[in-house]
């Protein structure tokens, strides 16, 4: 089963009707919370959190009351998978220690998007380029990685040509294997919604798995 977290109702800034659309086509199992519900925190049966595309910026240097819906379950649920889309990778981002380039006016629609294909859990059966759609003012900026580390945010997808005609990073692995951002919707197009069922085919039945054999190993213990 998986959560996904958002107050609001579909609308063409967040593609909720999309999102649902897709996950509705492979018949994967979903609740929608809009609210700090407490009988969501006790089911065992979430395998994965979404949090989606929203129509509010955020703000990292500020009080937001409206992103303590996603924050609550981030707590309450802090060892399965997060896939943030949007709005919910640059929420991912600012949670574990980036920042946010903003800028004032909206830079949607189809780009050219350049996967890492050693990240099959997520990427399998990309392209190595795409053409992908975007719709957001703040574009997520990684915190400094050292080089060997294996702890921090890796950079796992670049769009080729932003605003500045550069190369920018517009996908995360936040912690390896388990949680990831990406700034396209995967929900609009009828390739790159893989990525949706990767993260519940690949990603969230590893985590479950790994899960169950961790219990299983304590239990004998």
């Amino acid at each position: 089963m998986l959560l996904i977290i958002t107050h609001e109702t579909p609308n063409h800034s967040n593609k909720l009707r999309e999102l649902y659309k897709s996950l509705d086509a492979r018949d994967i199992p979903y609740i929608i919370s809009r609210r700090c519900d407490p009988a969501v925190v006790k089911r065992k049966d979430i395998r994965g959190l979404i949090i989606p595309g929203a129509r509010f910026r955020v703000k990292p240097y500020e009080n937001q009351p409206e992103l303590d819906l996603e924050l609550y379950y981030l707590y309450h649920f802090p060892n399965i998978p997060v896939l943030g889309i949007c709005h919910g990778c640059q929420l991912l981002m600012v949670y574990y220690g980036g920042t946010l380039q903003s800028y004032n006016s909206l830079w949607a629609g189809n780009n050219e998007v350049e996967f890492n294909l050693s990240r099959d859990r997520i990427f399998k059966g990309q392209d190595e380029n795409e053409n992908l759609h975007f719709y957001f003012h703040e574009l997520p900026v990684a915190p400094p990685h050292s080089p060997g580390s294996k702890t921090g945010v890796r950079e796992i997808a670049w769009i080729t040509k932003f605003r500045d005609g550069r190369r920018h990073a517009c996908a995360f692995e936040f912690v390896k294997d388990r949680v990831y951002g990406v700034m396209f919707h995967p929900e609009l197009g009828d390739k790159s919604r893989s990525i949706l069922y990767n993260f519940y085919d690949n990603v969230c039945s590893s985590s479950s798995s790994s899960s169950s054999s961790s219990s299983s190993s304590e239990s004998s213990a």
